[in-house]
């Protein structure tokens, strides 16, 4: 009979580390989708960012063209500075983009970690109950009590 308690034990960590191990492949797989989901917004909104830096730019070139001034001094500056602009809300939206990136990766390395650390500890509970199982089937038989 002892035999079949420990097998059971046995059998019922396997379980549990199964399932553990199967969550820890679904947090993975979660924050590959999340990270991917990302990626995409932030390609559209460089997308529209773009969109709207290059409908600026051909307004302001339409406008200059139709007063007859030369596409130098005052407005070129401005042109430029808009530009700029641009250039700086895109450096923006690319570092957002990263530490968003970076962030989830941490959590998910902290979610694996404490996963891992559970499958220790079921590991660890395992290998406990069997030997106190043991331990005290032992006892039961030295003292007459059981077995």
């Amino acid at each position: 009979m002892a035999w079949q308690v420990l097998a059971a034990m046995a059998a019922s960590t396997a379980v549990t580390l199964m399932g553990q191990r199967q969550q820890m492949k679904t947090m993975k797989a979660n924050a590959a989708w999340q990270n991917y989901e990302n990626e995409l917004s932030f390609q559209y909104e460089k997308q529209k960012t773009l969109k709207a830096q290059t409908k600026l730019m051909s307004k302001q070139r339409a406008a200059i063209g139709a007063s007859g001034a030369q596409f130098t001094g005052s407005p070129l500056i401005v042109a430029n500075s808009d530009f700029e602009e641009f250039e700086s809300d895109l450096w923006y939206m690319e570092k957002r983009f990263f530490v968003q990136s970076a962030a989830r990766d941490a959590e998910l390395t902290g979610l694996l970690t404490a996963q891992k650390y559970k499958m220790g500890q079921t590991l660890l509970s395992g290998a406990s109950s069997a030997t106190n199982y043991k331990y005290n089937n032992k006892a039961a038989n030295t003292t007459g009590t059981g077995g």
